[in-house]
């Protein structure tokens, strides 16, 4: 997932906690009220600004680091051509050949190796004489 979604999630989601958080500590500014703590429901209304506005002040950085990046991320997203851009290599073959033999050693690599293989291979690449801990296995 591209990080300007991902940061666009975490914005919206910061907006929607800051949202919940604000309606309860209103419900319980509305309960201190009804059960004779005006002022303690004053006060709890005022935590509730003041978590309101560091929130929104928040989601404002984060916005304009969201914007900062899909603007910075558009020029490189645009395909130049369908050659693949300035690399006069891309279509060579002396590069397709490259690209075939990474993928066959790559393919090589999957697969399954015996003991007896694996040993020797660590035998031929050391000096010729195998590690005694590496044979006990």
């Amino acid at each position: 997932m591209h990080p300007v979604t991902r940061l666009g999630r975490v914005i919206q989601q910061l907006r929607s906690f800051a949202d919940l958080h604000a309606s309860e500590l209103e419900s319980m500014a509305l309960d201190l009220e009804a059960s004779g703590a005006t002022d303690l429901g004053a006060r709890l209304r005022a935590y509730r600004d003041v978590q309101r506005d560091e929130a929104t002040m928040v989601v404002q950085e984060l916005t304009d680091i969201r914007d900062d990046m899909a603007a910075n991320a558009r020029p490189e997203e645009t395909p130049s051509t369908p050659t693949g851009g300035g690399d006069p290599a891309v279509n060579s073959p002396k590069r397709a050949k490259w690209l075939a033999e990474q993928a066959a050693e790559a393919e090589r690599l999957r697969q399954p190796v015996s003991r007896r293989d694996l040993f020797g291979r660590i035998a031929n690449a050391g000096d010729d004489e195998p590690d005694s801990d590496a044979v006990r296995g």
